[in-house]
């Protein structure tokens, strides 16, 4: 099996279109001020994600909780990303408006050499709150022709929590309408409301071709059930690339598994354990869960410019093991001992 390439997801989006992505952790070494990419362990880390399964990887700009990557520290990961034995996954990567020209067009040539099929794109940093639209789209048009340039496929992107102000269906269906939006192949949405963001891009026609990838993962199992009504041939149209899946990567698949046979039941029951979790790294339930305390916990190291606390470790220890169900508590410690060796293993190996 070979991960999709770029001219097989501009034929079909929806029908080519992985049904999900791990937005990757990043293992990490070094101290403070600012801590180093372990290149071993990240290679090691991203061949288990695939060993077990998962159908693509996004390489992502941000590490969570605003510990952006520099343009240099991002090169680098996405060259480390490529060099790992991923069989069939497929990778992804996101790229900044805010880094300009320059940088980014020395980044989408890079990924065309390094054979990235998809690169998503999200409004950038140094719009106003205010932002319209048009403002969005303008800001997010340059990076689209750069790749459309190097015949990559492309995926916009809403996370106001990084990037200070969502992208509404109104500029996604501008930059679609724009002679480059025939390499638009999918739309990824973060945001907390699902009625507000996810479902809107649904519903929009102009649209309808696009994959839409929900990225806010306690709505994942009513994007599931949602998709197939809005598409002309009830194919799937909603997937998911998560954060969360990096420490849930076999819970995923036991949900989406579960999802694709119409059980939508044990779907919501596994997604639900998942939830307790992501809660649990939550100090805002309006901003995203801080996934660096997982990280942590599967032996990948500190956040990039910060560190997790042992009251934070044992609040997600808490709600791993006060899971009702056996099933989802043994997926979820699988999970958070991917790699065996991180220093809750036998912790974790007890919950197995």
């Amino acid at each position: 099996m070979t991960p999709p390439t770029a001219t097989q997801l501009l034929a079909d989006p929806i029908g080519n279109y992985p049904q999900a992505t791990v937005a990757c952790f990043d293992p990490t070494t070094g101290d403070l001020p600012r801590r180093k990419m372990d290149v071993p362990r990240t290679k090691r880390f991203l061949e288990a994600l695939a060993a077990a399964g998962a159908p693509a990887l996004l390489i992502a700009a941000s590490t969570g909780q605003g510990h952006l990557r520099t343009v240099a520290e991002l090169e680098e990961w996405f060259r480390v990303a490529a060099d790992a034995k991923l069989g069939g996954t497929m990778l992804s990567a996101l790229l900044r408006p805010e880094d300009g020209a320059e940088a980014n067009g020395r980044l989408v040539k890079l990924l065309a050499e390094l054979r990235y099929p998809v690169i998503f794109i999200r409004p950038g940093t140094d719009l106003p709150k205010s932002a319209t639209s048009q403002q969005i789209a303008q800001n997010m048009q340059p990076l689209l022709e750069l790749a459309a340039a190097k015949g990559l496929a492309v995926g916009l992107y809403s996370i106001p929590d990084v990037s200070g102000v969502p992208m509404p269906p109104d500029a996604a269906a501008e930059l679609v309408q724009e002679p480059e939006g025939k390499n638009i192949v999918a739309i990824k949405v973060t945001e907390a409301d699902y009625d507000a963001s996810t479902a809107r891009f649904l519903a929009d026609k102009r649209l309808g071709h696009l994959k839409i990838v929900q990225g806010w993962d306690p709505h994942l199992v009513r994007a599931l059930q949602d998709g197939p009504e809005h598409d002309d041939y009830q194919r799937q149209r909603c997937g998911v690339t998560s954060g969360p899946m990096s420490f849930a990567v076999f819970q995923y698949l036991h949900i989406l598994t579960a999802a694709q046979r119409g059980d939508f039941d044990k779907a919501a029951k596994g997604q639900l354990a998942v939830t307790a979790l992501f809660q649990a790294m939550q100090d805002d339930p309006k901003k995203f869960a801080d996934l660096q305390r997982a990280k942590f916990i599967m032996g990948l190291g500190q956040p990039l410019t910060g560190a997790v606390s042992e009251a934070q470790i044992e609040r997600v220890f808490a709600a791993l093991e006060s899971l009702p169900r056996a099933a989802d508590k043994q997926h979820l410690a699988l999970s958070l001992d991917l790699l065996g060796d991180g220093p809750f293993h036998e912790r974790l190996a007890a919950l197995q």
